[in-house]
């Protein structure tokens, strides 16, 4: 059923345009995932392919942003155990998939999920990060080890980096640029660091981030916006590579995920003590979605930062929660008519118009949008008289 969520509406008053924007707090809704100790998710750039993992648990993929999910098959034979995984990453696709679990070799997958293979060393993974196409992957364990890999996974290579108990990895799009973060060492004695390297892993460098026990990392897609997480403070923002950091303005909390849409501008974060947080402006202001008061843990998004899903740590009361931020309305004049678009990546909305500015029924424009650059385009006759527009949104069922 079609209900007003988070919409935003545009009017024409005698063939002139106005756009209007009001917007609603994002709410956190629950998908058909079990309830799983969930630690990682990933998502195809459109957000309809996700791909999560739970400690000692499954993996879990779902093809429809949620609404279903299936347990993915990793063993070559036998019953699937149950996994301590800890990371898994996507390409932009949603097809290559690679998932690490600690004391195993890699996995990874072509084909969405449905089938896996076990590549390269065994370790105590912390995290593993991909590029846009799947084909550069960085898997770093806490040991000390950097793991590369240039062909999805066929092969695997030690990096130079150095021996640091490392904790979360990120990559750009086109896995030139890498980040990596660190907690302290075994004793204490190696102080927190975000390295980055900006030639695939060949060689790496120490950043100016703060010596902060680093949890959970994300990169804008060309690799210059970051966002660090830190276990017991702050997230930190650099807008420039790494070069320079800023404390985002959010409680000191226990950050366990965070991730970014793929021009930086939207995050979203989990953290241990209950919320998960969102933001629309690269993190120079926040605000907590609606949802349970629970220890969140794992966060993925859509490449346009429109579609957010969150992993709750708990596998008697837990599950995997999704959002959808609402898409901007556009609305402007052309020479065929007024032309109305909206992100083509918001799926589950329709556009919907009535004459009548205060009162009467809403009804479904008949036109079919037309996708174009990644918007739905929708032209309609200015010359008709008086319209407003709204988009409405089918909100997400329980199955």
């Amino acid at each position: 059923m079609n209900a007003p969520c988070c919409f935003v509406m545009g009017i024409i008053l005698g063939g002139i345009v106005i756009a209007g924007g009001p917007a609603r707090a994002q709410v956190l809704t629950p998908t058909a995932a079990p309830a799983q100790n969930w630690v990682s998710m990933a998502s195809s750039a459109d957000g309809t392919k996700l791909a999560a993992v739970a400690s000692y648990g499954s993996l879990y993929l779902s093809t429809n942003s949620g609404l279903s999910w299936s347990p993915a098959v990793t063993a070559s034979s036998g019953t699937e155990p149950q996994r301590p995984w800890t990371s898994i990453a996507s390409s932009s696709d949603g097809e290559r998939l690679v998932a690490v679990a600690n004391f195993a070799p890699l996995f990874t997958s072509t084909n969405a999920g449905q089938t896996w293979r076990q590549t390269g060393p065994t370790a105590v993974w912390s995290s593993v990060a991909s590029s846009a196409d799947g084909l550069k992957l960085v898997a770093v364990d806490s040991k000390g080890a950097v793991s590369l890999s240039s062909d999805g996974g066929e092969t695997w290579s030690a990096s130079p980096a150095p021996a640091l108990r490392w904790r979360s990895v990120a990559s750009s799009a086109d896995g030139a640029r890498l980040f990596a973060g660190s907690d302290y060492g075994t004793n204490y004695d190696q102080v927190p660091s975000i390295y980055v390297s900006t030639n695939s892993g060949a060689t790496w460098s120490i950043t100016t981030a703060p010596s902060h026990p680093w949890q959970t990392i994300s990169v804008s897609g060309d690799g210059t916006h970051i966002a660090a997480g830190t276990y017991g403070g702050l997230i930190y923002l650099s807008a420039d590579s790494g070069q320079t950091w800023t404390g985002a303005p959010v409680p000191s909390y226990r950050w366990g995920a965070v991730a970014a849409s793929k021009d930086g501008t939207r995050l979203v974060a989990a953290s241990w003590e209950g919320q998960v947080f969102v933001s629309a402006n690269a993190g120079q202001s926040w605000a907590a979605a609606a949802g349970p008061t629970a220890p969140w843990q794992a966060v993925a998004s859509s490449a346009d930062g429109s579609r957010l899903f969150a992993g709750i740590y708990s596998a008697s009361g837990g599950g995997i929660y999704a959002a959808q931020i609402a898409p901007v309305l556009g609305i402007k004049t052309s020479p065929a008519g007024t032309d109305i678009s909206w992100p083509a990546s918001a799926s589950d909305y329709g556009l919907e118009e009535r004459a009548d500015i205060v009162s009467g029924n809403w009804t479904a424009v008949a036109t079919p949008p037309t996708p174009e650059a990644g918007m739905n385009h929708v032209v309609v006759d200015s010359s008709a008289g008086n319209h407003i527009y709204r988009l409405v949104r089918r909100q997400l069922a329980q199955q």
